[in-house]
C-alpha cells in the first residue's frame, strides 16, 4: 500500500453519521425539557385554579343565601370555609392522581388508593 491512496470514503461516512446522531440526541433533550416545564406549568395552573374557583363559588353562594335568608355573615363566612375544604380536597386528588368521585369503586372491586404489597409473595 502507497502512502498516497485515498481516505475510505466509508470512514468518513461513519463520523459523519455519529456527528449527525449526537446533534439530533442534543435537540431532542431540549425539547423534552421544554416539554416537562410546559406539563408542570399546566398542572400549578390547575391546583391554582381549582382551588380560587371552590372558595369562589362556595363564597358566591353564601352570599346569596345571606341575601335570601337575611342571615348576615354566617353564610358567606360557613360556606367559605366549606369552600376551601373542597378546594383543598380538589388539590388532594389532583396530586395524588385521584380522579374517582369520593364513594366511586371500581367495577373488579379494587380500592382506589390501594396500591399493591411490594413485600406480599402471594400471586393468587
Amino acid at each position: 500500500m502507497s502512502e498516497h491512496e485515498p481516505p475510505d470514503p466509508l470512514a468518513g461516512l461513519g463520523e459523519r453519521i455519529d456527528r449527525a446522531r449526537a446533534e439530533r440526541v442534543r435537540e431532542q433533550t431540549a425539547a423534552g425539557d421544554r416539554s416537562a416545564l410546559q406539563q408542570g406549568v399546566g398542572f400549578g395552573l390547575r391546583i391554582g385554579i381549582e382551588l380560587v374557583v371552590a372558595i369562589g363559588v362556595a363564597t358566591g353562594l353564601g352570599w346569596a343565601i345571606d341575601r335570601w335568608l337575611g342571615t348576615r355573615p354566617w353564610g358567606i363566612i360557613i360556606l367559605f370555609f366549606l369552600g376551601v375544604a373542597a378546594g383543598m380536597l380538589n388539590v388532594y386528588r389532583a396530586v395524588s392522581g385521584i380522579s374517582a368521585p369520593v364513594g366511586y369503586r371500581r367495577p373488579d372491586g379494587a380500592d382506589l388508593g390501594a396500591r399493591p404489597d411490594p413485600w406480599d409473595d402471594d400471586e393468587n
